[in-house]
């Protein structure tokens, strides 16, 4: 791991900060009268001013403001306000948000975060390790602070288990070599825990890498327990975001793991998670949010970890209790709340200013001692990013692709028993059900009256026209058909509808645009949305990805969509690390097992 510049000792700063904290020399920035969240202590000390010297904080002090005031120095009245520290995002996929590195810092800046850890793993799948190159290129300079986790997972699975066609690997000794660059931090989450409880020497490989190098690691253990968990431990993986009931939360607390609670766009579990919280006996010290993945609606309509603490807050959770889990508790987990997560002497001047502790509102932010937002303006000058042609020819679909080459042959006559995939509305799992299915002209059909539809994954990367085709139950959609290239981990394109010649065109409309998203009913394209920087992501203004996006909901609202995470829940139909059952460009993933199973149940 080679720390941000940003993090290193710099003398002639300190010299600086130490001259100001004494009153020799004038401020950068003062911010006075203000009532300030102790986040160490959980205490608000009232009536307090906040010196800053460039970057840093020189001094929080209840001496008289003025002394530290120059000519040159701004000063912001805080009376009547709240200053509560930068919040930190410990885990998060950028890519989920649709936008590059700068459009989503715009955004989330506006609600208070200063600090993320992205892994990049999305755009690794697809461009791999020159794809996590492109993104620590973008994040730095921006005012954001956006630490790199390596993938540790791409892809997602053991090739050997050939439950996919991926077209990326980052290995152990790319992990090593990207450990070397300015920008990343640690380890993304390690996803493969079949592998991982198998004492798979691959990924041990990789995790003793990572280690030396001295990186973060994060984890990912959905459902684990008992001597399956212990098992995950074993390699030295010490947090987990995946947690879904207090049971299982508890036991990874106990055991010693980071509970990182995760509150995103398409699974939510801090509502079952929250009595943990507020639980007296229960210490939270290893606790903290995440947002995982986030869509750019709720982004610009809701915000980002301000969010997190307001629902937290609406739960019962204690406002300051609430506060922490979003700043100190992270900068602890990432052996960095010497500079983040505090507001206080030789820390990072990341500050954000509400009126309120009961309802964060982050009229004021300042990220390392510059104003980004004041008064909900924006004050910082944006560059759009420059994004290379290779990043932006990434869907290798030879050919159209015809209706027929999506629907299930059968020999039967009648009815058939198949394997279907369940969704559940906010759930990251998946469950599988046996459906009876009519067979019409020698195909197995779905039956949208019982929210049962076609599903397909294509292969996208290296023109196999591979396609894995099944049904899906849940989703409660009613066009004809929806096609993306967003589809975790691999990122093949994913179609489901009810009309095969629908889905087709859907299809064949995001092979012409080269990746995005596309809804298409009797016939005609009724809405979509162009994503060209590996088929993930737009490089527009972060509002005009904004307004596309909500424009396409508005259109799917219409046929039937009931929840607003109904892209992310269509997106991880494909990824087979998530139990407990998945469909790739190769079939129908039973994920306990890592194995293929058949549609049709002989």
């Amino acid at each position: 791991m080679v720390l941000p510049r940003i993090f290193k000792y710099v003398k002639e700063e300190r010299a600086r900060l130490i001259r100001t904290a004494r009153g020799i020399e004038p401020a950068t920035l003062v911010i006075k009268n203000v009532n300030l969240v102790a986040t160490t202590t959980g205490e608000i000390l009232e009536n307090m001013n906040i010196v800053v010297s460039s970057r840093r904080i020189a001094s929080v002090t209840s001496r008289e403001p003025d002394r530290y005031v120059g000519l040159r120095t701004k000063v912001i009245d805080g009376r009547g306000q709240y200053a509560v520290p930068g919040f930190i995002d410990p885990h998060i996929h950028i890519e989920s948000s649709l936008l590059t590195p700068t459009g989503f810092s715009m955004l989330v800046l506006r609600h208070g975060t200063t600090t993320v850890v992205a892994d990049p793993h999305e755009i690794a799948n697809v461009l791999g390790v020159d794809g996590v190159k492109l993104f620590i290129e973008e994040s730095q300079g921006l005012p954001l602070k956006i630490l790199i986790d390596i993938p540790s997972c791409v892809p997602a699975t053991d090739p050997a288990f050939g439950l996919e066609t991926t077209n990326k690997v980052i290995g152990p000794e790319d992990i090593a070599s990207l450990g070397k660059l300015e920008g990343t931090y640690g380890l993304g989450e390690v996803m493969d825990f079949v592998s991982v409880t198998n004492a798979s020497d691959y990924v041990l490989e990789k995790l003793r890498v990572a280690h030396e190098l001295g990186l973060v690691i994060n984890g990912h253990a959905p459902l684990l327990t008992g001597e399956m968990l212990d098992a995950y431990i074993d390699a030295s993986i010490w947090s987990d975001h995946e947690s879904t009931n207090p049971e299982e939360a508890l036991e990874k607390l106990r055991k010693g793991m980071y509970l990182f609670i995760r509150q995103g766009s398409a699974w939510r579990d801090l509502e079952a998670l929250a009595e943990i919280i507020k639980d007296p006996k229960i210490d939270c010290r290893l606790c903290g949010f995440v947002s995982d993945d986030l869509n750019v609606i709720d982004l610009y309509e809701k915000g980002h970890m301000d969010r997190i603490i307001n629902e937290a807050i609406q739960l019962g959770v204690d406002p300051v209790k609430a506060i922490q889990l979003a700043t100190i508790g992270p900068a602890i987990r990432l052996h960095i709340d010497d500079h983040i997560g505090v507001i206080g002497p030789a820390r990072f001047a990341d500050i954000v200013l509400t009126p309120r502790l009961d309802h964060i509102e982050t009229n004021t932010v300042i990220s390392m001692g510059e104003i980004i937002y004041r008064d909900g303006e924006l004050l910082y000058d944006f560059e759009r990013p420059k994004i290379p042609e290779w990043a932006k020819k990434t869907v290798n679909i030879p050919r159209e692709i015809k209706a027929e080459e999506l629907l299930i042959k059968t020999d039967a006559t009648g009815s058939v028993k198949a394997n279907v995939i369940k969704v559940t509305p906010g759930s990251a799992l998946t469950e599988l059900v046996i459906e009876d299915l009519p067979v019409k002209q020698g195909y197995v059909s779905c039956v949208p009256d019982n929210d049962i539809l076609h599903l397909a994954v294509i292969e996208r990367h290296k023109g196999t026209c591979n396609i894995g085709k099944g049904f899906i139950k849940g989703l409660g959609f009613k066009a004809g058909a929806i096609a993306q290239t967003i589809a975790h981990d691999t990122h093949n394109l994913v179609v489901a509808g009810k009309s095969p010649s629908d889905m087709a065109k859907a299809v064949n409309r995001v092979r012409e645009i080269q990746g995005g998203i596309v809804v298409v009913d009797s016939g005609e394209i009724i809405a979509e949305i162009e994503l060209p920087v590996a088929g993930l992501m737009s490089d527009e203004e972060p509002y005009t990805v904004y307004r596309k996006f909500k424009n396409l909901m508005k259109k799917m609202s219409s046929y039937g969509v009931e929840f607003e995470a109904f892209f992310m829940t269509l997106a991880l139909v494909a990824l087979p690390v998530i139990p407990e059952v998945r469909l790739t460009d190769r079939g129908l993933v039973d994920v306990n097992t890592a194995r293929i199973i058949d549609v049709i149940v002989k």
